[in-house]
């Protein structure tokens, strides 16, 4: 993986990157403090973002985050150039006499 600045957003990925757990070896434990942390910890984990090294380590890999970024531009760039088509074909009936 090239080396690039890490603008990844979000609570808990700002503290593992702060804590440098994006590797097996750098894992640090976690706890979420509330509910809304909790949820987001449980997505993460649930994408495979977020790994358990041993019981209540863990750390963020950025393979993982970045895949998971990849795979909704995919999705992302076709809907968004078929909405800008029927926008485009909406308006310009709108010009016809």
């Amino acid at each position: 993986m090239a080396l690039r600045p890490h603008r990844i957003r979000g609570v808990i990925p700002a503290l593992f990157l702060a804590r440098h757990a994006i590797a097996p070896d750098d894992a640090i434990a976690f706890q979420p403090r509330d509910a809304p942390e909790q949820a987001a910890f449980d997505q993460l984990r649930a994408n495979g973002i977020v790994r358990e090294t041993a019981p209540g380590d863990f750390y963020f890999d950025l393979g993982a985050h970045y895949a998971a970024v990849e795979r909704r531009r995919r999705l992302a760039v076709p809907i968004a150039i078929i909405v800008s088509v029927l926008i485009a074909w909406i308006a310009t009936q709108f010009f016809r006499g």
